[in-house]
Parts: structure tokens; sequence; C-alpha cells
């Protein structure tokens, strides 16, 4: 049987952030437990009776299960003392994670309507007209999402603006914060798979999570 070690507190990697942000809400025992901690301003302590929770599971061995399998492929971290959320004002916090997720140093978030929230890079009127081709990606991805989805494993997490060769120098991925649909847009090569992109998503969870 499955344990909990304890006095650890759990944190989400930049690969489980977005596992966290990558699809719509679906229920999805994974996605639920790291939008779970993701929600919270400090770094949980683990407990049974919170994983099972935070599962929707019934049975607390397959809440367990679940939180290893997020172990395993490096979805989760432990701690031994709590980690603390990014603070502040969106627009003053973000841009320092948006800076260096790209190795162009140029990325905007924006939300389904065209508002930027935060850029880094771009001249006003550039990340003004990335704004709204972002959004208007958002709200193709939502009509089409039946067929898109027959798509299986086609189907992959960006959009690009590619040449000829297939090369993409600015991509537009949609992200999904409770009921809050945003998207990233970078130019250049996405590098996401580093702490500033588990703490963006973090700041926005704990700001827009809770409208679930």
């Amino acid at each position: 049987m499955l344990e909990i070690v304890p006095g650890y507190h759990l944190a989400v990697t930049p690969y489980g952030a977005w596992q966290a942000v990558a699809r719509a809400d679906d229920g999805c025992p994974r996605r639920r437990i790291l939008r779970s901690i993701l929600q919270k301003v400090e770094s949980p302590l683990l407990d049974l009776e919170t994983a099972t929770m935070w599962s929707g599971e019934a049975s607390p061995e397959i809440a367990l299960e679940t939180l290893l399998s997020l172990q395993n492929d490096a979805s989760l971290e432990a701690w031994p003392s709590p980690r603390s959320a990014p603070t502040g004002a969106l627009g003053t916090t973000l841009p320092q994670y948006l800076a260096v997720l790209s190795d162009s140093g140029q990325a905007l978030l924006a939300d389904h309507q065209g508002f930027c929230l935060a850029v880094t890079g771009y001249a006003a009127d550039i990340g003004d007209a990335l704004a709204a081709v972002g959004a208007d990606i958002l709200s193709v991805a939502e009509r089409q999402a039946a067929p898109l989805a027959q798509l299986g494993a086609h189907l992959l997490d960006g959009w690009g603006n590619v040449d000829a060769a297939g090369v993409s120098g600015l991509s537009f991925w949609p992200m999904h914060v409770g009921r809050t649909r945003l998207v990233l847009a970078v130019s250049g090569r996405p590098r996401f798979n580093q702490r500033a992109f588990a703490d963006l998503v973090w700041a926005l969870y704990t700001r827009y999570g809770q409208m679930i």
C-alpha cells in the first residue's frame, strides 16, 4: 500500500503547470490535483485527506496512485519547507517571467478579448496587434473544439506562424485558468521548461483559478 512521507510540501513543476492550463477543465483527476495545488498561495503540506479531496476520488489508494503518477512524470515536486506564490499586480509581476520564456526575450499574455495583461520585448503597437490575433485564435479554438478533438495525437498545444521550411518564428499558446481563457504569444523558440513558467501559471491561478 502506498504511503505519504510526512512533512513535505507539494509544488507544481513547469511541466505540471502546462498540463494544468493546456486543456479546459475536463474532470481529469491529474489536472484536478495540479489545479488544486496551484490555487494555494503557499505550497500545501501533503496529507491523505487532502490528497483524496484534490483528486475527487472516493478511494484514498487511487488518489495516492494518481499523486505517484504525477511525481513519476515530473509534474509535481516535494519540498521540506513551503514555497510562496508570486505576489503583486500582474502587470508588474508577470513581465519578469515572460522575459525568459523565449530565446528572443519577447513574449505577451492576453485575454480572450484581446486585452494585454503583460508584455515584454515588443513595442506597444506590436503588442496590441499580437493580443488581438491571440484573441482570435482563442475564439477559433473554442468554436472548433469538437473537430479539433478528433485529431487525437495530431492535435498539438500551440498555434504557430511558420515559414516555408516549417520553422515557427511566432507561436500562440492557449491557456485555461479556471474559467478564464488566456493566450501566451512568444517570438522565437519557447522556453517553458523552467521555473519562471511554473511561477507565471501559479500567479495566474491565485488570481483567476478560484473563478470555477
